[in-house]
C-alpha cells in the first residue's frame, strides 16, 4: 500500500490570499541546510541498542558472506521505548537499512520481516509517521557526518554513516544528494517571502524574491548532475540499487505486526522535499493521473514537519496566478518564467540522469522503473510538460 496524506487544513477561497508559512523553524527547515538536520544526526545510539549497531556497521560483510539473513534472527528483541528526536531518528535508519538489507541480501527476495527486526521497525516508523522501508528521510537526511566538526557542512567536509555494501559510488549516491539538498536550501526562505510579497500585493518584492531563486534551482540541478562525478552508472544499477528498492506485489509481511502483505515504495527522489517545495511555492500544479497521485503519496514518506511545509506552501497564495494578472509588469514575468524554465530544465536533467543510471540497463521489453518501483520515464516527462504549462511572456 502507499500511505495517504495525512487529513491537513482545509483552505477556502477567502482564506487563500494568506500565506499559512511564516518561518522556517515550526516545520523542522533550516534556513542554511534546509531538509537537513539542523543538528548533525547522531553517530551511534546508547548501549542497550549495540546489537543493532553491530549489525549494521556489519551489514556489508554479512551480505557479502550470505550470513546477513541469520544475523538479523538471531538478534535479540530490543524495544525503542524511550528514544526520541535524533536518537529515534538513528534507530529508523539503523532498523531500514537492516530491513532492507534482510530482503534483497540473496538472489531471491525475502517476502517477511521476522518479528525481532518488524516489531521495534513498525514502532519506530509509526512514532515518526512514516513507512518501514528505506527512504530519504533515513539514508540522505539523516545518513551523514561532518569530517571536520568545527567546519560548515558541505560536500567536500561529509561521509555516509551507513552503507550496505560500501565504496565510494554508493557513499556518493547518498552525499551527494545531501548536495543536492544543501544547494536547493537558499530558496526555501526565498520560496516563502516570495508568497508574502503576493499577500502584500508587491510586485517589487516578488520579483527580486524571483530573481534570488531562479539561480538557486540551477545550483540545484547542478548538484543533480555532480552526482555522476563519483558514482558510476553500472556501479549503481548492478550493486546499489538493488537495497533502495521498495517492495513490489505481493508485498512483504512484517511478522508480529501485520498479517498481510504490505507494499511500499523505495527511497526515490520524489520524497525529497526540496523539488516538491519549489513547485509548491512556484505555484506549478502536478495535477494529471500520472503525477498528482504519486507525488501526494511520496509525501507520506517524508519527515512529517516536512510534509506540512510543503502542504502549507502549496496551499498559500498561489504566485503562478498573481504574475499571470500582471502581465504588464515584464520584469515579474521574466523572472517568474525564468525561475519556470530552470525548473524544466532539472526535470530534463533529472530524466536524463534517470535514463542514464536506471533505463539503458533495462531490457527493451522491461519497463523503466525507478528505485521507488514506478515507471519513471512517463512520470518525469509529464511532470516536465506540467511545468512547462506555467511559463509566461
Amino acid at each position: 500500500m502507499v500511505l495517504p496524506e495525512r487529513p491537513g487544513r482545509v483552505v477556502s477561497d477567502t482564506m487563500a490570499g494568506q500565506p499559512l508559512v511564516s518561518g522556517l523553524t515550526d516545520y523542522a527547515v533550516d534556513k542554511e541546510l534546509g531538509f537537513l538536520p539542523a543538528a548533525d544526526p547522531v553517530s551511534a545510539l546508547d548501549e542497550r541498542f549495540a546489537p543493532w549497531e553491530r549489525l549494521a556497521r556489519d551489514i556489508s560483510p554479512l551480505i557479502m558472506t550470505g550470513r546477513l539473513r541469520a544475523a538479523v534472527e538471531a538478534m535479540p528483541e530490543l524495544s525503542p521505548g524511550g528514544l526520541c528526536g535524533p536518537e529515534l531518528e538513528r534507530a529508523y535508519l539503523l532498523l531500514c537499512c537492516l530491513g532492507n538489507a534482510y530482503i534483497w541480501a540473496e538472489p531471491q527476495p525475502q517476502q517477511r520481516v521476522p518479528a525481532v527486526l518488524a516489531v521495534p521497525w513498525c514502532h519506530v516508523a509509526a512514532l515518526l509517521d512514516r513507512p518501514p522501508v528505506i527512504t530519504h528521510s533515513s539514508i540522505v537526511l539523516n545518513n551523514w557526518r561532518r569530517l571536520t566538526p568545527d567546519e560548515p557542512l558541505s560536500t567536500t567536509n561529509i561521509d555516509a554513516q551507513m552503507t550496505f555494501l560500501g565504496g565510494v559510488d554508493e557513499k556518493w549516491f547518498y552525499l551527494g544528494t545531501v548536495g543536492v539538498e544543501l544547494a536547493g536550501a537558499p530558496a526555501l526562505p526565498l520560496l516563502v517571502d516570495a508568497q508574502h510579497a503576493v499577500a502584500a500585493d508587491d510586485t517589487h518584492r516578488l520579483a527580486v524574491d524571483l530573481l534570488a531563486i531562479e539561480p538557486v534551482i540551477r545550483a540545484t540541478t547542478r548538484a543533480i548532475l555532480d552526482i555522476e562525478r563519483w558514482c558510476d552508472p553500472y556501479v549503481f544499477y548492478h550493486r546499489v540499487r538493488r537495497y533502495l528498492t521498495g517492495w513490489p506485489q505481493p508485498g512483504v509481511i512484517y511478522e508480529g505486526v501485520h498479517d498481510e502483505p504490505l507494499v511500499f515504495a523505495g527511497g526515490n527522489a520524489a520524497q525529497s522535499s526540496l523539488i516538491q517545495a519549489f513547485d509548491a511555492g512556484l505555484g506549478i500544479r502536478h495535477e494529471h493521473k500520472l503525477t498528482g497521485p504519486f507525488l501526494r503519496g511520496m509525501r507520506a514518506y517524508m519527515p512529517l514537519a516536512h510534509r506540512r511545509f510543503v502542504r502549507d506552501l502549496e496551499a498559500g497564495p498561489s504566485v503562478y496566478d498573481f504574475v499571470a494578472r500582471r502581465l504588464d509588469h515584464p520584469q515579474l514575468t521574466e523572472s517568474y518564467t525564468a525561475c519556470v524554465r530552470a525548473m524544466r530544465e532539472l526535470r530534463s536533467q533529472h530524466l536524463g540522469l534517470t535514463g542514464k543510471y536506471i533505463g539503458r540497463f533495462e531490457r527493451r521489453d522491461h519497463a523503466k522503473k525507478g528505485t521507488g518501483g514506478t515507471d519513471f520515464v512517463p512520470i518525469l516527462a509529464k511532470s516536465r510538460e506540467e511545468t512547462r504549462t506555467r511559463e509566461l511572456g
